[in-house]
């Protein structure tokens, strides 16, 4: 059992070693989109998880030694790992800001006489009286 669990760790071992050794000499130049060490995690989880369905299909159809035991339940700890902090991570990047979507971005203008006020929803970000400018919070984005 000892030997199936340390070749099934030994693969994503030299695959997280691939991927930083591809990101050392590459770097992410480009952060918007994956880099090439994310390419070779995911294929180091695509190639174990196909090699976990033929050990399990060995597994079930033919003999049954301890090695293939540790090396399945190794396999399917670290997949089963890796799916729920996919899950975990494209749950926070889902998340919408519901606060930021429903706020309302109205700017109006009232001018009386020798005074001047521009509201940002409802609030003063400028007042101007005769020559002088008693209020000036106007952001530029």
């Amino acid at each position: 059992m000892k030997k199936g669990i340390l070749l099934a760790l030994s693969i994503y071992f030299i695959g997280f070693g691939v991927a930083w050794l591809i990101y050392m000499i590459f770097g992410h130049p480009y952060i918007h989109a994956p880099g090439f060490h994310h390419l070779m995690i995911l294929l180091t989880f695509i190639v174990g998880v196909i090699w976990t369905i033929g050990t399990i299909l060995q597994f079930f159809l033919t003999e049954r030694p301890k090695k293939l035991k540790g090396f399945i339940i190794t396999n399917l700890f670290i997949i089963t790992c890796f799916i729920l902090y996919i899950s975990y991570t494209l749950k926070d990047i889902n998340k919408i800001d519901v606060t930021e979507k429903n706020e309302k971005n109205e700017i109006s203008t009232e001018i009386k006489g020798d005074t001047i006020r521009i509201y940002h929803n409802s609030k003063v970000v400028y007042l101007k009286i005769k020559d002088s400018v008693l209020i000036e919070n106007i952001e530029i984005n």
